[in-house]
C-alpha cells in the first residue's frame, strides 16, 4: 500500500450475510444502499455503524441499484427480473415493473403501490404497442414468473391470458408455443442507468437486450437487441447524449441516446465487460473487463479516441469509478484488491488488500459518494465496507 493512505477503512457491515453485488450512493452523499444474494436491500448512513433500514421486495438476488440524480427515485433490479421503483426520500414503493420475454416478444406490465395497474405493452425488436389488456395481466405474469405449476389450473389460465394479450397486440405466437415463464425465461437484469434529466430509465438485461422506460408513466419505450451476450453494465454521459453498454459478448457499444443509433462498437477486450463509465466532465470514457484490462478513451462530442490501456489487475475488473476531478479512477477486482489509478501518469497510486482491512474474496461493486468523501465496496466475502477517501 502506498504511503498516501488515500483509502481508510471506516466501517464493515455484515447485514447482507450473502455475496454483495451492488452499491449506490444518494446524491446528497448522506445515505447509501447495498444489496446482493440475500434479496434484501439495506440502507446506510456513513455516520451509523449499522443499517438504518431495509427493503425486501425482490424474490431473488439483487444485481443493480440506482439513486436518481435529483434524489427523487431509488430503483432496484436483479435475478428475478423485477424492477422496483421507490420514492428515495422515505423508500416507499412507487411501482413494480415486469417485462419478461415470451418467445421472441416482450410483455411489459406494471403495478403501482396503491394497487393500480399500469399500462400494458407488447414489444419486439422493432415495435412497442400499448394495448388494453382484457385481464389483470400483471397478476398473470407475476404468477407465471414466480408461482409456476403450484396450481395447474391457475397456471393454464395465466398462460392463456398472456397468449391472448400478445396476440391481441398483433404479435405472432406459434400455435404449439407453450407460454411459461419459469426456468430459462426468468431472465435476470444486471444494470441500471438513468438519463440526466431523469426522463429515461435504461435497463441492461439478459440476451443482450437493453430496455428503455419513460419515467413519466413508467411505460416501456424501446427494446433494443444490442449484444449477443448479457448486458452487464450501462452508463450515460453527463450531457445525456451518449449511452454505453458492456456485455459478456466482449463488446462495448456507444449509442446516440436520442436516436439509439450505434455510433461505436468497441472491440479488443478478451472477455466479458463488467464496467463502463463516463467521467464527470464527459471528456473520458472507461471500460473494465474480465481480462483485467482497464481501457480509457478521450470523448469529444460523439467521437472517441483511445487514450490508455492498463493491465490493472490479475483477475477481472468488476467495477470502477472516476474520482479526483476525473484525473483518477478507482477499480475493484476479482483479485480482492481496490486500486486507485493516476490516469495521466498511467500509474497505480494505491492498492488496498486484505492486509489493510480489505476484502478476502472477489469485490463486485464500488460506489463513490458525490462529495468524494467516501467509497463503499461489496464483496463475495459477504461484507460491505465503507472507506474514507482522502484527497490526492
Amino acid at each position: 500500500m502506498s504511503s498516501h493512505n488515500r483509502l481508510t477503512l471506516k466501517e464493515t457491515y455484515l447485514e447482507n450475510s450473502q455475496n454483495a453485488y451492488a452499491t449506490a450512493f444518494a446524491p446528497d452523499s448522506k445515505r447509501f444502499a447495498a444489496a446482493g444474494g440475500l434479496r434484501a436491500v439495506f440502507v446506510y448512513r456513513p455516520d451509523a455503524p449499522k443499517a438504518i433500514g431495509g427493503l425486501v421486495d425482490h424474490k431473488q438476488s439483487v444485481y443493480a441499484l440506482l439513486f436518481s440524480k435529483s434524489g427523487k427515485y431509488f430503483i432496484t433490479t436483479g435475478r428475478d427480473g423485477m424492477i422496483v421503483v421507490y420514492d428515495a426520500e422515505n423508500f416507499d414503493k412507487v411501482v413494480t415493473l415486469l417485462c419478461p420475454q415470451v418467445g421472441q416478444n416482450f410483455l411489459a406490465t406494471a403495478r403501482y403501490a396503491d394497487g393500480r395497474l399500469g399500462k400494458t405493452f407488447v414489444a419486439d425488436a422493432n415495435t412497442v404497442k400499448e394495448i388494453n389488456a382484457e385481464a389483470d395481466i400483471y397478476a398473470a405474469v407475476d404468477y407465471l414468473l414466480y408461482e409456476l405449476n403450484k396450481t395447474p389450473e391457475k397456471t393454464a389460465q395465466s398462460a392463456q391470458a398472456v397468449r391472448r394479450t400478445i396476440e391481441q397486440a398483433g404479435f405472432k405466437m406459434p400455435a404449439d408455443a407453450t407460454v411459461t415463464m419459469g426456468g430459462s425465461q426468468l431472465l435476470p437484469q444486471y444494470a441500471l442507468a438513468m438519463s440526466p434529466d431523469e426522463s429515461k430509465l435504461y435497463v441492461g438485461a439478459s440476451h443482450g437486450v437493453l430496455k428503455v422506460y419513460n419515467t413519466a408513466d413508467w411505460s416501456l419505450e424501446r427494446v433494443l437487441p444490442l449484444h449477443s451476450g448479457n448486458i452487464r453494465t450501462v452508463a450515460v454521459s453527463p450531457d445525456g447524449q451518449l449511452l454505453a453498454t458492456g456485455s459478456s459478448d466482449r463488446y462495448v457499444k456507444i449509442l446516440d441516446a436520442q436516436t439509439f443509433e450505434t455510433l461505436h462498437t468497441i472491440e479488443g477486450h478478451g472477455d466479458s465487460v463488467f464496467a463502463v463509465a463516463f467521467s464527470a466532465d464527459g471528456a473520458q470514457f472507461a471500460t473494465g473487463c474480465k481480462d483485467a484490462r482497464l481501457r480509457i478513451w478521450n470523448v469529444a462530442g460523439k467521437s472517441i479516441k483511445p487514450k490508455v490501456k492498463i493491465l490493472a489487475h490479475t483477475f477481472s475488473i468488476k467495477a470502477m469509478s472516476f474520482i479526483g476531478g476525473s484525473k483518477e479512477i478507482l477499480t475493484v477486482s476479482q483479485d480482492k484488491t481496490i486500486k486507485i489509478w493516476d490516469i495521466e501518469k498511467v500509474s497505480c497510486v494505491e492498492t488496498v488488500d486484505r492486509l489493510y482491512g480489505g476484502h478476502t474474496f472477489t469485490i463486485n461493486t464500488v460506489s463513490v459518494s458525490p462529495d468524494e468523501r467516501y467509497a463503499v465496496t461489496g464483496s463475495d466475502d459477504k461484507t460491505v465496507k465503507l472507506w474514507e477517501l482522502g484527497a490526492k
